[in-house]
């Protein structure tokens, strides 16, 4: 067996990033933009409450905003975030401001893992244990998404570099 990699091993190599890719862009853009638009529906509105209220970074928007609104302001950044994701194919630039919005609310979601009641399992003796209930679960694949949103904003990045260093050159 020969230790060179065949043409044809490094095509399909290729070929499978790339669709791991697209499946994880589109399906962050697709996350984005289906929570973003359910947050313009008053049930959501109230359902968000208890979380937005007990995080120390984002329980200010409830000082000058009813639920409501807040919850269509986060609503109306997570689907620009989404938008912009899905523009990858056409903008690097527009799939980077993405990339960087989704990151931020990843970083944010994640953080409710310590600030948000309920996140962890109670038994039914009322004992809490050390695993994360299904609300707690929920926000856990916030994690992935995070991992994703990071990915495109490298590869965003990466091309216009690219892209930036090729003008150049041809300037030269």
């Amino acid at each position: 067996m020969s230790d060179i990699t065949s043409d044809t091993e490094i095509h399909s190599s290729i070929s499978i990033h790339k669709i791991g890719f697209y499946i994880a862009l589109y399906g962050v853009a697709i996350t984005l933009l289906w929570i973003g638009v359910f947050k313009f529906h008053p049930d959501e509105a109230h359902a968000i409450r208890g979380i937005i209220s007990s995080s120390p970074l984002i329980s200010w928007l409830y000082g000058f905003l009813d639920i409501h609104q807040a919850s269509i302001l986060i609503g109306s950044v997570e689907i620009v975030a989404g938008i912009l994701l899905a523009l990858y194919p056409i903008s690097s630039k527009a799939s980077l401001a993405g990339g960087i919005i989704a990151s931020i609310i990843f970083l944010t979601t994640i953080t409710f893992l310590l600030s948000a009641p309920g996140v962890l399992h109670t038994s039914s003796s009322g004992n809490t244990l050390p695993f994360p209930s299904l609300f707690g679960g929920f926000l856990f694949k916030d994690i992935v998404l995070l991992g994703a949103a990071l990915c495109v904003v490298a590869d965003s990045a990466i091309q216009i570099i690219e892209k930036n260093s090729a003008d150049f050159e041809f300037h030269l």
